[in-house]
């Protein structure tokens, strides 16, 4: 009996352990995520990321980029190639850096980041979060 105590103990401080387990950049390399932009609330999209590639989906429209990561932290995001020939913004990006997305703060699922552009006149800044679903990162 008091070994079934003793292993059930076991058990549940090992699961309540890795619930509890703070994450790295690394953690967010592959898998899928919820991003929410902070600036605009209503906008979050959920992200399928596999390492160099991710898929954005926001609101029902499905957005391919190409990850360059800059450090284990850091990347830079590029629109596809079919993306950026039709849409001549999204080929401005990509020609002037792409979208630099730099990490904040991780606190346990959650990581903190800052987002910036050039539109061609400013520097365009933005903040968000990325919320650890799963470690999924299949799409096609």
């Amino acid at each position: 009996m008091n070994k079934t105590i003793f292993f059930l103990f076991f058990i549940c401080s090992c699961i309540l352990h890795a619930q509890n387990k703070n994450l790295t950049c690394l953690d967010f390399t592959k898998g899928e995520f919820k991003s929410i932009n902070d600036d605009n609330a209503t906008l979050s999209s959920i992200i399928i990321r596999n390492g160099q590639k991710q898929l954005e989906i926001t609101n029902q429209e499905y957005t391919y980029k190409k990850i360059h990561w800059l450090n284990d932290c850091d990347y830079s995001l590029f629109f596809s190639k079919k993306d950026s020939k039709k849409d001549p913004f999204k080929k401005y990006i990509n020609h002037n850096g792409g979208i630099i997305v730099k990490m904040v703060k991780i606190e346990n699922d959650v990581l903190y980041y800052k987002t910036s552009y050039f539109d061609g006149k400013k520097e365009v800044t933005s903040s968000g979060r990325l919320i650890k679903i799963s470690n999924n990162s299949s799409f096609n």
